[in-house]
């Protein structure tokens, strides 16, 4: 389980194997691996926890003591608990400027929006926000803190509010945020790492999922596992949740969920 989170996946897993099943689960949160150490307690036996980026992932199943492995998970969203517990990632609750999912990182929201150059800027809201007007927000975040160092969450929610339009707020400011958090956490370049190292770890006829909750995650899944000669696609088109789901979890609108398997042949 590449991304623990709140150890829906891995509960799961060892809710449906026997005990010679064990699992590797890797977050570079310690939050998360507090959290489930408690959670998980019951299975403790069979969780092997690392505090790790899943970039590293042939290193973490070397040092977990093997050589393959029967399956990878990955569900690329944010956490409930990153989203409502810690610093930075919720536009809508005011908190420091931090995004770090590692926090022995140096790197922070707060070092990116008040150190990078407007150009820099730009380039992160057009690359990873896929936001028109990133020029613009650049400027304007650029123009705010001359006089006001950002510190806290809505600080950027002011910096910016003016340049977009009402109807697109919510959406826009989540793709603001989205950004940051991409640059700050090096996020992209970590999940094409895993996906590129992971196909020799896996077993002949073994699985590897990937759920991803925007277009540049998505892509990037999609293109690896096409572009792999010892994957076999198992998901022409990625899979999306249903009505009922969406009911029962509204944050689970954008997800996209695409499967591949190690081919035999």
């Amino acid at each position: 389980d590449c991304t623990l989170g709140g150890g829906g996946y891995t509960r799961k897993i060892l809710e449906d194997s026997d005990h010679n099943t064990a699992v590797i689960a890797i977050d570079r949160d310690e939050f998360a691996i507090t959290h489930c150490r408690k959670v998980l307690s019951e299975f403790k036996e069979r969780i092997i926890f690392m505090q790790r980026n899943f970039g590293d992932i042939a290193a973490i199943v070397y040092d977990s003591g093997f050589k393959e492995i029967d399956g990878i998970m990955m569900d690329l969203g944010l956490s409930t608990y990153q989203l409502s517990s810690e610093e930075g990632f919720s536009y809508q609750r005011n908190t420091s400027l931090d995004m770090r999912a590692d926090k022995s990182q140096e790197l922070s929201a707060k070092d990116v929006l008040n150190t990078y150059s407007e150009q820099e800027l730009e380039k992160i809201f057009s690359k990873f926000g896929e936001l028109r007007y990133s020029r613009q927000l650049a400027k304007e975040i650029c123009s705010f803190r001359k006089v006001s160092e950002l510190k806290t969450t809505f600080d950027l929610v002011d910096a910016v509010r003016e340049k977009i339009p009402p109807r697109f707020l919510n959406s826009d400011l989540s793709r603001i945020f989205q950004a940051v958090r991409i640059e700050v956490n090096n996020e992209l370049a970590n999940l094409e790492s895993v996906l590129h190292n992971s196909v020799d770890l896996l077993k002949d006829g073994a699985r590897i999922a990937a759920v991803s909750y925007h277009s540049l995650e998505d892509r990037i899944v999609k293109n690896a596992f096409r572009s792999e000669e010892k994957l076999k696609v198992l998901t022409k088109k990625s899979v999306e949740p249903s009505d009922e789901e969406i009911s029962r979890n509204v944050r689970a609108r954008s997800a996209r969920l695409r499967a591949a398997e190690k081919s035999t042949e």
